[in-house]
């Protein structure tokens, strides 16, 4: 009997003796049953964790259930296993193109905080239930392409939700640039393995809160985005006008920004920046602000890469918090019901609150930058950039009383993204990100332009664009007809 087998087996026996909330028929858009035994206020009625086929299959089924609204797309790069990543992406009339802003949401860059998947496939379901029925969700998809990967560290979660391994943290990598199998993953001598996801972004990789040792709990990898599940994250990013981003994690309390690491300066949107974190702290009940200041420090985190990349205001929620011993990073489920709604063990403190404002935030155009663009009618719009970001000058060692490094390493990051003009149109307006990038240095802007590019019929015309946060500027492209 293969591992693979073995721990379809355990999922099998842990589903079965939970509640489970897959029975009944389908009900409308893609829904699951009525709970067999048992159902809870969540917009699915859902009482137990999901397994990772169960999530896997209930975003093909929203897909496929409400196709004017959800795309799954799957990314570019499987898990260190071979395992698909997928995600969706919703909003009004989703398979057009549109210069909507774009909000990206992430659950599990850590295996065993399974809470961050369910709350992530809980407000999916709830946009769609509400969508049209209530008109402040309504607006949502109206004004908002919203993006979800409910889980980006596919791997160490089935590793985890299996209980194979039920506390790893980290992802299957067992030796620096090789592969490994299912069985060597799940095997009790290689539990102190893996890359920690949320230390191998690129931007500050390899600095403070990062551990070097391969066996430390927040090892960093062996470079910047050594690990695809970090690959796919990073073009996503990348390929996206993500103005508003979201890493769901457990268990403590908090909202969290940059900077996350010694290394890195004042933001140089603080002030925007820190008024919508405590906006958020208030929503949840927490305290809110950068991660050393009142948490610990870590690099080569989602927010860095985000931020000083695109200007993206990106942020760490530490959801389902005060739970004891092993059930700290993933408690019984009545506490993600309460963390959820703000009920319960959690009186006031919302993370839906919190999505809702964020979602809100990334509709609001004094928070990103506006293009509007005039073009001829079935034009490909462009909008790219280049540019050179580093990691923090590297750690050598985890020993407290060594403090030596090298040197930083560059690293050039492309930002493009692009939309069709609609037909019978001859203007589109794009929200985009600023194109003035926070300094890793300082807190200032550099002056970069977006390069925006119209291509029809063979012929092309660009511009450079410069724009700052809550800006809005003309784009004259109809000369390329």
């Amino acid at each position: 009997m293969t591992a693979r087998t073995l721990v379809a087996i355990a999922g099998f026996l842990i589903c079965s003796s939970a509640v489970s909330a897959q029975g009944g028929q389908q009900q409308p858009l893609g829904f699951p049953g009525p709970a067999p035994m048992a159902s809870s206020s969540l917009p699915t009625g859902r009482v137990s964790y999901r397994t990772l086929n169960e999530i896997n299959n209930e975003l093909e089924r929203l897909a496929k259930a409400n196709p004017d609204r959800v795309k799954r797309f799957e990314l570019p790069h499987k898990s260190v296993l071979g395992q698909s990543v997928y995600g969706l992406e919703i909003t009004h009339n989703v398979n057009a193109s549109s210069g909507k802003p774009v909000f990206v949401m992430t659950g599990v860059h850590h295996a065993r905080e399974w809470p961050t998947a369910e709350l992530t496939m809980e407000w999916i379901y709830d946009l769609l239930k509400n969508d049209g029925s209530d008109p402040r969700f309504t607006a949502m998809l109206e004004k908002v392409r919203f993006i979800a990967v409910p889980v980006v560290n596919v791997d160490g979660y089935e590793m985890s939700r299996s209980m194979l391994i039920e506390q790893k943290r980290r992802n299957c990598r067992v030796e620096a640039g090789k592969f490994p199998t299912f069985a060597e993953c799940g095997n009790p001598a290689n539990r102190a393995t893996g890359v920690d996801l949320n230390r191998n972004y690129g931007v500050f990789w390899g600095g403070s809160g990062a551990n070097v040792n391969p066996a430390g709990d927040s090892h960093r990898g062996a470079a910047p985005f050594s690990e695809p599940e970090i690959q796919n994250m990073r073009e996503l990013l990348a390929s996206n006008q993500v103005v508003v981003a979201l890493s769901n994690h457990t268990p403590d309390a908090k909202v969290l920004r940059v900077p996350s690491a010694n290394e890195e300066p004042v933001p140089a949107d603080v002030v925007p920046y820190d008024s919508l974190a405590q906006l958020l702290g208030g929503d949840l009940k927490w305290a809110a602000g950068p991660w050393p200041k009142i948490y610990y420090t870590a690099s080569g985190t989602m927010e860095e890469q985000a931020y000083y990349s695109a200007g993206t205001l990106a942020f760490t929620f530490e959801n389902a918090p005060n739970q004891p011993g092993t059930w700290r990073f993933h408690p019984p489920y009545s506490f993600v019901i309460d963390q959820y709604f703000g009920t319960g063990a959690y009186p006031g403190s919302s993370s839906r609150a919190g999505y809702i404002r964020l979602i809100e935030a990334a509709a609001d155009p004094r928070l990103h930058s506006v293009l509007e663009v005039k073009a001829p009618a079935g034009a490909t719009l462009t909008i790219h950039k280049s540019e050179v970001l580093e990691t923090s000058p590297l750690l050598k060692s985890d020993a407290a009383a060594d403090s030596t490094r090298d040197a930083a390493i560059k690293f050039t990051q492309e930002l493009t993204s692009s939309l069709v003009v609609p037909k019978g149109a001859d203007h589109v307006t794009w929200h985009v990100n600023p194109s003035m990038r926070p300094s890793q240095h300082g807190t200032e802007f550099i002056r970069e332009a977006w390069t925006v590019t119209c291509s029809t019929s063979g012929r092309t015309q660009s511009v450079d664009i410069v724009i700052a946060r809550g800006e809005t500027k003309p784009v004259d492209l109809s000369r390329c007809r």
